[in-house]
């Protein structure tokens, strides 16, 4: 890599007042330095005439020599058999590309769910060590799942940075603890907290791509949506502008960037012309695809050509069984799935251009890995509105089969059905959340032209997420920290796979890998994987072990649990010994219990009246004052002008469901919209008179807790305490928004219109002093 030739002066001492990292390793050791001033070698006089200067002190440390710039980018729930240089259906070029040119590995693994494979990847630490058993938004309350990681476990960009490196974010963090989801922060667990210098994306697991809630560094920031813009596409310019930027300083510092796409976790978001493009490609069904994903597996040495196809997933119908409008509906939620991912390979197309044009290809280390694999969060029939879905209120079929043109649409909210995520996993057993293949081995493709010449090779020694972090750190000429900023550091169990860059039949250096994720278990050692599956709510007593040789049977086709118990019985002890060593206990077979829990911290203070203001940042949903089925008033103190105003005064959610306080036509109304299937509209008798006025809704429960979806309430609304308006048996769902994050906003409708009378943002154009929140 070309660097700024610089003088003697450029040999830096210990410049950092706490533990962390010096010079090049030969000079200083890197892993970690005591608190001591920085060394002056210069002269003081009396004056500057007599005096000699050394700037080493102030100057930046410079990265070891050789070190690469370094591109992870992370694809969201895209399983095994989905690209196409994995056997799979879906046109990805540039991605096909990106392993033509380096290495595929076909025995790579995950954790088999978001947040717990980002952490492991960024930090090169078990998930549970670092207190990642789920999404953050689950945690317990337990070491193996705070919901947060621990300063003892610093991430690669911390270590980067203070070795000399730019260290750039992009896209889906889901790291940052529920409770930070607030303005304030804290943001010691955002991306600029967590070792990176800049940040553009969002903080939770998912957002509408079309109308997202982005974070820029450590604040929400407004978008100006023009018509066509899409979140990958702004991605992917802010990745390269940003590269550029860091590029043109000429400081000759080497990169890490981390480009975490929203593609292809749902909702399914894609142009209608990449959507188009797959109409009728599906239509031979999921187990017609996932045979002919396993056939070009073969054909390509990505599996072995005695690999047996297991039986399909339970609890899937077979594709000959399914009537024509589940066949019609299925087959456009897929299409729109393989819209997103070509969409998302265009763009990474960009990017990869974009650096061959700053001739910084052969000096960048490119890793693509996907989180986790194929998602059957969709169930059995998908959906065209996730926040439905969530409220346990799906579409039907038949309200879907209305929609197909729209789906991928700014207005819908789409998820495949678990079908499609079993042909995804091509050709390994089950998905997402799991500890079957199919849940926790993924693609996993590394590029660096400079150094890995067997181009378009494949390498087969069984690695983890855990090893990636080793990898970068070794390519580097970094040793693994001992401590980072006076706090000491945790062990990294991970093995580098650089030994693999040049020697494809070197065997596997690592030795054990459990796993645990939901409560299903398994391990893997010496080429034998122990698993199981646990159905919630029973005892792990019951569970039903299966063994398998993975060494020679890839796909856990022939289970040897009866032949060969001792085996068995010795993996099921490690797994054990391994679950202590690494925080996992204990276990915990609770989902959406976990989020709900009534125990947990919350993010704000519960208070019994809330304030807010106009002109602030959208206050998230788990931020937020939790009202839906409890009695809540909401008051905004207005100043109207002589002629009138009109805008939203406040809002709650967006174009899937939530509620606005609003003025139009000089009245006062409240809109609640019900998950999108209906809307509920309150009107104010005469219009609002101008002048300073408080305008207000009160919401009182009728009929709670019908159902886990719903809950029933009257609407009052009123003019400086005075009664002008009601509806009654208006429907509230359990819950809205919590995942994309469209939360409170004062003052107007920020991203998509909570309710159709009116166009977002629909700014009020009186003036809006405060808006209080009672809960009673």
């Amino acid at each position: 890599m070309k660097k700024t030739q610089c003088s003697a002066v450029m040999i830096l001492i210990a410049v950092h007042l706490c533990n962390c990292f010096s010079i090049h390793a030969q000079e200083v050791d890197r892993s970690v330095l005591p608190p001591v001033p920085a060394e002056f070698k210069g002269k003081v006089g009396e004056t500057y005439q007599d005096s000699t200067p050394d700037f080493s002190p102030a100057l930046p440390l410079t990265a070891p020599e050789g070190a690469p710039n370094v591109l992870v980018v992370v694809l969201d729930d895209v399983g095994y058999g989905q690209l196409g240089c994995y056997g799979g259906p879906i046109e990805t070029p540039n991605i096909d590309k990106l392993a033509a040119g380096g290495l595929r590995y076909t025995n790579f693994h995950t954790t088999a769910l978001c947040s717990p494979t980002r952490g492991a990847l960024l930090t090169g630490r078990n998930h549970h060590s670092i207190g990642l058993a789920a999404i953050t938004e689950a945690a317990t309350g337990f070491p193996s799942n705070f919901g947060s990681i621990p300063k003892s476990a610093a991430t690669v960009a911390e270590v980067m940075k203070q070795n000399g490196y730019n260290t750039l974010a992009f896209g889906k963090w889901h790291l940052a603890p529920y409770t930070a989801y607030t303005a304030a922060g804290p943001f010691d667990r955002w991306p600029l907290g967590m070792g990176f210098e800049r940040f553009y994306g969002f903080i939770g697991g998912e957002t509408d791509q079309w109308a997202p809630l982005i974070v820029r560094d450590n604040h929400m920031v407004d978008l100006d949506l023009q018509e066509g813009y899409h979140l990958t596409t702004d991605l992917v310019d802010q990745t390269i502008a940003h590269i550029r930027d860091q590029q043109q300083a000429n400081t000759g510092r080497p990169f890490f960037a981390y480009l975490a796409l929203g593609a292809a976790h749902a909702p399914l978001h894609a142009p209608k012309e990449f959507i188009e493009k797959y109409k009728g490609r599906f239509d031979q069904g999921w187990d017609q695809v996932r045979r002919e994903t396993f056939e070009r597996q073969k054909k390509m040495g990505i599996i072995a050509v005695d690999a047996v196809l297991p039986p399909a997933n339970p609890g899937i119908q077979a594709w000959s069984e399914l009537n024509e409008t589940q066949r019609k509906v299925y087959c456009r939620l897929q299409e729109a799935f393989a819209g997103f991912l070509d969409h998302a390979d265009h763009h990474l197309g960009r990017l990869f251009d974009a650096l061959d044009a700053m001739e910084l290809t052969d000096d960048t280390l490119i890793v693509l890995v996907s989180d986790n694999g194929a998602s059957q969060e969709g169930l059995r029939d998908g959906t065209a509105n996730t926040d439905r879905f969530r409220n346990y209120y799906p579409d039907t079929v038949e309200e879907m089969i209305g929609k197909l043109d729209e789906i991928g649409s700014p207005s819908t909210d789409p998820h495949y059905p678990m079908g499609w995520a079993m042909a995804g996993n091509s050709p390994l057993k089950r998905w997402k959340q799991d500890t079957h293949a199919g849940g926790n081995t993924d693609p996993f493709i590394i590029s660096w032209p400079a150094m890995i010449k067997d181009a378009g090779g494949m390498r087969r020694q069984y690695h983890h997420i855990v090893d990636v972090v080793p990898t970068l750190l070794e390519v580097a000429h970094l040793p693994a920290p001992t401590s980072v900023n006076g706090v000491r550091q945790q062990p990294m169990p991970g093995v580098s796979m650089a030994y693999t860059f040049d020697d494809a039949d070197a065997p596997t250096r690592k030795e054990v890998q459990y796993y645990e994720m939901l409560g299903s278990r398994a391990i893997w050692a010496d080429g034998w994987t122990a698993v199981t599956w646990h159905k919630k709510g029973e005892s792990w007593d019951d569970d039903q072990w299966e063994l398998y040789h993975t060494d020679v049977d890839f796909t856990q086709g022939n289970d040897l649990a009866a032949s060969n118990p001792n085996k068995l019985k010795e993996l099921q002890d490690l797994w054990w010994a391994e679950a202590k060593k690494y925080n996992v206990l204990p276990l915990d077979d609770r989902r959406y219990e976990r989020v709900a829990d009534p125990t947990r911290p919350v993010a704000s203070i519960e208070k019994d009246v809330y304030t807010y203001y106009p002109e602030t940042s959208i206050v998230h949903p788990l931020a937020a004052p939790q009202l839906l089925g409890k009695p809540h008033t909401v008051t905004a103190y207005v100043t109207i002008p002589e002629d009138g105003a009109e805008g939203v005064l406040a809002c709650f959610g967006g174009e899937f469901g939530g509620w606005s306080l609003y003025l139009k036509d000089g009245k006062l109304h409240y809109a609640h919209n019900y998950l999108k299937t209906k809307e509920f509209v309150a009107t104010s008798n005469n219009p609002v008179p101008s002048g300073e006025r408080t305008l207000a809704f009160r919401f009182t429960p009728t009929k709670s807790n019908l159902k886990p979806d719903y809950f029933i309430g009257d609407i009052t609304l009123f003019v400086d305490g005075k009664l002008v308006g009601e509806l009654k048996d208006v429907r509230s769902a359990g819950q809205y928004s919590a995942v994309t994050g469209y939360g409170l906003v004062f003052g107007e409708n920020k991203n998509t219109s909570v309710t159709h009378q009116y166009a977002a943002p629909f700014e009020f154009t009186g003036k809006v002093d405060k808006v209080t929140i009672e809960l009673k």
